[in-house]
């Protein structure tokens, strides 16, 4: 097609995986030193979608998120092994029937296409190898069937749900936020992440904001202005409300353009990110 998409692609319907297997150590099976050594894959309040441009400066290079502490409490660090190898990504704890739901892109879950990924953990408000909520142990994860199948860009959305950890959910602990499903295009958002590579290699989560823009390629996707790189994948780009309290999760980040620096593009959360929600609720 002319174009070269990186992070997750180089290497609806709907598809799902139990990955439980027994109890598991405290920390997930990921020592302080497996959390290092992860690398990146190469490859609330009701929610207000209505703040469209006209928000405040946009921030291209990613800074240190220190806004909402709602925010900072359900983004966190995603750590899974895939083809024998660790990687990290990025997710949200996100308002759920079953208070145990993290939303990340598909990638970080599945392979696509491919296989399901092992030895799945999200860390909620990672910062500089602390843990100060826990480490979440996967008991399901979920992907469109087109995306494991196809590994097709418009649907790099993907679901896990988490075990209780001490006799408590997640969500209970670190709170949660909505999900815009559907949401009017064109949004000023809020993007968080995790980027893995130099200088940031993790530590802390980093944030770009701006209005997102339309794919020049009609996959229907999304772009931001962001300096972001690998390890953000799965981010939440957030719709923030006038009193600048969290609104909503509008989109997560799913990949760039080669030969396009310096802007990160994220699928529509739609009817199949909507229906895939609706079936991890369920089982």
């Amino acid at each position: 097609m002319g174009r070269g998409l990186a992070w997750m692609v180089t290497l609806s319907c709907l598809a799902g995986v139990l990955t439980s297997a027994g109890e598991a150590p405290a920390d997930g099976g990921w020592s302080a030193a497996r959390l290092r050594a992860a690398t990146d894959l190469d490859a609330a309040p009701a929610p207000d979608t209505t703040r469209l441009a006209g928000g405040p400066s946009p921030v291209t290079r990613a800074a240190a998120w220190t806004g909402a502490r709602g925010v900072s409490r359900a983004v966190g660090r995603i750590f899974y092994s895939q083809r024998g190898q660790d990687f990290s990504c990025t997710g949200v704890a996100v308002r759920s029937a079953n208070r145990s739901t993290v939303l990340t892109a598909g990638h970080c879950v599945n392979a696509g296409p491919g296989g399901y990924a092992r030895d799945w953990v999200f860390v909620p408000g990672y910062h500089d190898g602390r843990r100060p909520y826990g480490t979440w142990r996967a008991t399901r994860l979920a992907a469109p069937a087109a995306w494991v199948r196809e590994g097709r860009t418009q649907d790099d959305v993907g679901f896990a749900v988490v075990a209780p950890r001490r006799g408590h959910r997640l969500t209970d602990v670190v709170g949660s936020l909505p999900i815009a499903f559907s949401a009017p295009r064109g949004a000023y958002v809020w993007a968080v992440g995790y980027p893995a590579a130099a200088p940031n290699a993790g530590r802390r989560a980093l944030y770009c904001r701006g209005t997102v823009r339309p794919d020049p390629y009609r996959t229907g996707s999304q772009g931001l202005a962001c300096s972001m790189t690998q390890g953000a994948s799965g981010g939440p780009w957030l719709t923030m409300g006038r009193d600048g309290r969290p609104g909503a999760v509008y989109a997560v980040t799913s990949f760039t353009y080669r030969g396009m620096g310096g802007v990160v593009w994220a699928p529509y959360l739609g009817g199949t990110a909507r229906a895939l929600y609706a079936a991890v609720q369920r089982r």
